[in-house]
């Protein structure tokens, strides 16, 4: 229905590179209407879309694009929705990746802040570390953390027992690529340890902060029991430890490393390593 007043409107559809089709709509209340070349202007801006360009410019890219490389495809996917109010979250039943760099401090304090970035660039641009292609559809990774649906333990175990296929594959090429790694530092060579606690529960996932602030993270009972397992790798000098939920899921390949008390649980937690894995020194 035309409103009052108005002589002439027109719609057109707007095409972005990322598959989205949006519109925009025109109205006048000139006499006549819309003039010839008033037509031709509008007309002109279906072809506005998001370019690539020579230059690399955030401003170039798709926002689907942008999101997913801060926040991952899940997380991007629900921003664009709309879904950026605090507390908008959802639980998941996921595979948890907790990973931490051993001795970051002490490298951090003798070496040059510049040198410590891009130490840290080579390290994410590593397979399996920054760029986990066995998840396949990729993780959702918040700093140190990664979480990968696993589905509802009462639909599908076979998709559980993938899933964590996947991730324990991921961290197997992670152990090989940062092993690889040899920084030259003068006319010294600097190589690089870490540690990946794998576990699956259930997370809670989305806007979690304040005020204008808020930080797309997932926390719970599970997140933390993972980031304890990762201190006892670091006291068993091993680099991927289970817990039993998750070495029950993908099995084989594990060895019963013990039972573990873990701070601020009531229960002690069984601990599994890889057979394959030698105990670093």
């Amino acid at each position: 229905m035309r409103a009052e007043g108005v002589t002439d409107y027109i719609a057109l559809p707007l095409l972005f590179i990322d598959g989205s089709i949006h519109a925009s709509s025109w109205t006048t209340k000139q006499p006549g209407g819309f003039s010839d070349e008033q037509l031709s202007a509008l007309r002109s801006l279906q072809s506005a879309r998001w370019r690539g360009s020579s230059k690399s410019s955030a401003c170039a890219a798709p926002p689907s694009m942008l999101l997913d490389t801060y926040v991952g495809n899940r997380a991007g996917e629900r921003i664009l929705g709309g879904q950026i109010r605090r507390g908008h979250t959802d639980t998941m039943h996921a595979a948890i990746w907790l990973s931490d760099l051993r001795g970051f401090t002490a490298l951090s304090d003798r070496l040059p802040a510049e040198t410590v970035v891009d130490i840290l660039n080579q390290l994410f641009r590593l397979p399996g570390v920054g760029d986990p292609g066995a998840w396949r559809r990729g993780p959702e990774i918040h700093g140190r953390r990664a979480a990968r649906g696993v589905s509802d333990r009462r639909i599908c175990r076979r998709c559980q027992r993938r899933s964590a296929s996947r991730v324990l594959e991921a961290a197997r090429e992670s152990r090989a690529s940062v092993e690889a790694l040899h920084y030259p530092i003068g006319d010294a060579v600097e190589r690089f340890r870490f540690g990946v606690a794998l576990h699956v529960g259930q997370i809670l996932y989305g806007n979690i902060g304040g005020g204008n602030r808020l930080d797309f993270t997932c926390i719970g009972p599970a997140v933390n029991l993972a980031a304890r397992l990762e201190k006892i790798a670091g006291r068993l000098s091993r680099t991927i430890v289970a817990s039993a939920g998750f070495a029950g899921i993908c099995a084989g390949g594990w060895t019963d490393l013990g039972e573990f008390p873990i701070a601020g649980f009531s229960k002690a937690e069984r601990v599994y390593g890889l057979v394959d894995e030698t105990p670093a020194a």
